[in-house]
């Protein structure tokens, strides 16, 4: 017997054979129910996850610095933005006694006593500045105004508004006609002072301007001081002129206060005023309401 028979001659299989055999297959392969529908759902999960990433992304930067981010979210602690710092600092050890006598008001007894301070950025390139807090503990007299008409200044005495003693000062240095005023105190109001921040309202204001301008009407600055509540690690800022806002600005946190500043450049008037917007982070980069 020859066991080495040749097997049966199979003609070849046209393509509408071949297609109907791989369809079988494919059915026999395949799970009896749900398959169709769980092979969109993978894909379809992959988009929303790509939608859900960028609707995140646009939330929190859009987000009013206001309001806490969201749950299971987290900003950076500096934003992308705000490539541009005020910090220099603390004072340095020479410039000390100087913020400390412009603290003080013409006629007070006795130096102010410093309870915050710091060196930041100045009004121009080619200068900086001295910030603080001080309080006057003799709490004499306040400062002699000159009303027009020529009426005579009343009775010196703090105000009953800010009988605490505390203000706000700046010194910009080196002194040079074109930065405009080169030091400035105003009183911080006793409400203010006794205003703890709290975790709804993480800054509270002890004082700003928001006109200071140089010389040559060159450079508009707008600045803050607050008190800072302990979940505040940053602080930014930015202006916004005519429509337009400014690039994002850090300040300084220390020792429970904070300083923001911001410039804008161009042409101005006397009197021209900066609005600022305002935000604040934790330690984790989450935002913190500012009140």
């Amino acid at each position: 017997m020859n066991t080495e028979l040749e097997p049966p001659r199979v003609p070849p299989l046209s393509a509408a054979e071949r297609s109907r055999m791989r369809n079988q297959l494919m059915e026999r392969t395949r799970p009896a129910t749900g398959r169709q529908a769980r092979r969109w759902i993978a894909p379809m999960v992959g988009v929303g996850a790509v939608a859900a990433v960028v609707a995140g992304t646009l939330v929190v930067t859009q987000k009013s610095p206001d309001e806490p981010a969201a749950a299971g979210t987290s900003a950076p602690l500096t934003s992308p933005e705000a490539r541009v710092g005020v910090d220099l600092g603390a004072v340095p050890r020479g410039d000390v006694a100087k913020i400390v006598a412009d603290c003080q008001f013409p006629d007070e007894a006795g130096p102010a006593q410093l309870v915050w301070s710091r060196h930041v950025r100045g009004i121009t390139t080619d200068s900086s500045a001295l910030v603080a807090l001080a309080l006057n503990t003799k709490r004499a007299t306040a400062q002699p105004t000159v009303t027009r008409g020529g009426r005579k200044p009343g009775p010196g005495g703090a105000p009953s508004i800010a009988k605490l003693g505390y203000r706000f000062c700046m010194t910009r240095m080196p002194p040079s006609a074109k930065l405009g005023a080169v030091a400035s105190v105003a009183r911080v109001e006793d409400k203010a002072w006794r205003t703890e921040p709290t975790a709804q309202r993480g800054l509270v204001t002890l004082g700003s301007t928001d006109g200071d301008i140089t010389n040559d009407l060159t450079t508009l600055q707008a600045w803050r001081l607050y008190r800072a509540h302990p979940d505040v690690a940053k602080v930014e800022a930015r202006y916004v002129l005519d429509g337009k806002t400014g690039p994002w600005t850090s300040g300084v946190v220390d020792g429970g206060f904070a300083y923001l500043e911001v410039q804008a450049n161009g042409k101005f008037t006397l009197g021209q005023r900066l609005e600022t917007e305002v935000r604040a982070f934790d330690a984790q980069g989450r935002p913190v309401p500012v009140g």
